[in-house]
């Protein structure tokens, strides 16, 4: 974490010369949806992007090495050698998307390209490109940065087969196998309307391609005209076989059933059922390997076998916690609360320790939604909470606010009673919310417009006890009153109380929606910063007083989703894994 100068007392860029470290970490895993967006077979392993890193992982599903990509993956490539890597971060706001090459052998970045408008990329042989964007195709030579345009007409998808020699792209109302080195078509499909290309698996030779084209599964064949497979196929795409079959998943995703039909007339050739849930078949080599998604990371088979191994992958918490009863960590997952691993309860919609108190809003079991607390496991409910979507608990955890787009209600841990409320018509939709320890005041940041403190007592409204000129994205205040504040862009601001001018400000990582805040340890001494480098995204404990770093955790895989101290500030829950680890959540001891 950098530090820039505040005041004329400015915090020096250093960590401090505190004992404090980290202990030896311990994690868990989560099984459940992974974000999985891209899988290739390397020679004895495979290569998958999951979410911002690209995992290398042993035929049995060992992690052999972890590249952070930065950005989340948009795509994956392989080089027919499998020495290299290509993941791609798709255009965004600003029009331009960028293309990365890695060395798996050391997890070395090789090259790296910026695209106006980029649509797809992927590997046209050991040491070319194939890359599509709304300007049209291009190749690039990796070994001297060449690129070559091949067609100027834009494309909306683009992707290679694993061998380069043939790639699929999307050109409006047309999808197209064209061949990887020149660009020219060699089978194509006409829509009725623009084309909605889905996923693509290819031939082990590359010269067949089942496309998901929206309902319909469309066979392209190397200087062949294309058949309609199915017409009201799931929305995964299917997998052609040397034996002039395709393969590919019955109805839609969990009925666990694949079929195996003919390319040129879609007729039923064989059906096999998958024990353990459905998969999708993505992939198929020269000698039959077949490699298939499946809900909670990949699976290894092949054609008559489609799954004979599987490889469980880290499912990411969406938020989480710690029972206090036990410290254990409490994870959230897709509306599943988990403590240590284990279900605690369905249908819960956030969660939130502060101090000595695990807050939830759950199902209520009537239709509605309530606010409970977690104690040794179980769930006890506090108070109904009507049409509350939303939940914070202030820095003691003794009381929580829910809110919905207009208004917040105050709750009391002690009476389970509701302690104020406040109206605001319009502006709490999509708000972040902090209760001052006191539960007096309410800092409210609108998802439009200036952010306020709302007395709860009286409805006054003041403006954020800010410096001139600053933002606030996120706002935390300690149990001694003081403000920790990120602006728009990461950085954190620190205020002692009643004071406008920050006496730190440290520069950490963009807020983002997957992005836990900051967080105080219970006695205040500590803040919890999220950030990110080139390395990895961690958390870096800086001292409150001083404002410098006194320990930073190890690189980690994923933004946290949730940062949680234990009640005695001796540990600290993070919602991520290490990134040379395949974890959900982490746990790290502090040793003074």
């Amino acid at each position: 974490m950098n530090f820039r100068p505040a005041t004329a007392l400015s915090v020096l860029l250093a960590a401090s010369a505190s004992a404090l470290t980290l202990g030896s970490p311990e994690g868990l895993t989560l099984s459940g949806p992974v974000t999985l967006t891209g899988a290739r077979l390397l020679p004895g392993g495979v290569a998958v992007c999951l979410g911002a890193r690209l995992a290398v992982l042993s035929a049995a599903g060992a992690l052999e090495r972890s590249i952070p990509t930065g950005a989340d993956c948009a795509g994956l490539s392989v080089s027919p050698d499998g020495t290299l890597a290509l993941t791609t971060t798709l255009a965004g706001a600003q029009g331009a998307g960028a293309v990365n090459v890695w060395r798996l052998a050391d997890g070395q970045r090789a090259g790296q390209f910026s695209v106006p408008n980029l649509t797809g990329a992927g590997f046209s042989g050991g040491r070319s490109l194939l890359i599509g964007s709304a300007g049209g195709t291009e190749s690039l030579d990796l070994g001297g940065g060449t690129r070559r345009p091949l067609n100027s007409q834009g494309v909306t998808y683009l992707n290679t087969s694993p061998d380069g020699t043939y790639a699929v792209v999307g050109t409006g109302r047309r999808v197209q196998l064209i061949d990887a080195r020149t660009a020219a078509p060699v089978s194509g499909y006409n829509c009725d309307e623009p084309c909605a290309v889905g996923a693509v698996g290819f031939s082990a030779d590359g010269r067949s391609a089942a496309v998901q084209v929206g309902r319909q599964l469309v066979a392209l064949r190397s200087n062949y005209p294309s058949t309609v497979v199915e017409r009201d196929a799931a929305p995964v795409a299917g997998l052609p076989l040397r034996d002039g079959t395709v393969l590919t998943l019955k109805g839609e995703p969990g009925a666990g059933e694949l079929q195996r039909r003919d390319l040129l007339t879609g007729r039923r050739e064989k059906s096999l059922t998958v024990p353990g849930g459905a998969v999708q078949p993505t992939q198929v080599t020269a000698d039959n390997q077949i490699l298939s998604l499946t809900a909670g990371g990949l699976s290894l088979g092949t054609a008559e076998q489609p799954v004979t191994r599987r490889i469980d992958l880290p499912a990411r918490a969406t938020g989480g916690g710690t029972d206090p009863a036990t410290g254990r960590p409490v994870a959230l997952l897709g509306g599943t609360l988990s403590v240590d691993g284990r279900v605690a309860a369905r249908q819960v919609w956030a969660v939130q320790t502060m101090n000595r108190a695990t807050w939830l809003l759950a199902a209520d079991g009537t239709g509605g939604l309530s606010l409970a607390q977690l104690d040794a496991g179980k769930v006890r409910t506090v108070a109904p909470v009507g049409t509350a979507t939303h939940l914070s608990v202030n820095h003691w955890g003794n009381a929580a606010a829910t809110w919905n787009d207009d208004r917040l209600s105050v709750v009391s841990q002690k009476t389970g009673k509701v302690t104020a409320t406040l109206n605001v018509p319009g502006q709490l939709g999509g708000a972040h919310v902090t209760l001052a320890p006191d539960f007096s005041r309410a800092f409210i940041l609108p998802a439009k417009g200036d952010g306020f403190v709302a007395v709860l007592a009286s409805g006054k409204r003041f403006p954020l006890p800010l410096a001139p000129g600053r933002r606030a994205a996120d706002l935390q205040i300690s149990g001694k009153g003081v403000l920790a504040v990120t602006a728009p862009d990461g950085t954190t601001d620190l205020y002692q109380p009643g004071n406008r001018v920050p006496y730190a400000t440290l520069s950490a990582a963009p807020p983002a929606q997957t992005l836990s805040p900051a967080r105080f340890s219970p006695d205040s001494t500590l803040l919890a910063v999220p950030t990110w480098n080139e390395r990895g995204w961690r958390v870096d404990l800086v001292n409150v007083a001083s404002g410098r770093v006194d320990a930073r955790t190890p690189a980690l895989a994923d933004p946290p989703s949730f940062i949680t101290w234990a009640a005695d500030g001796r540990a600290v829950t993070l919602g991520a894994g290490r990134l040379d680890r395949l974890e959900s959540v982490t746990v790290f001891p502090l040793n003074d």
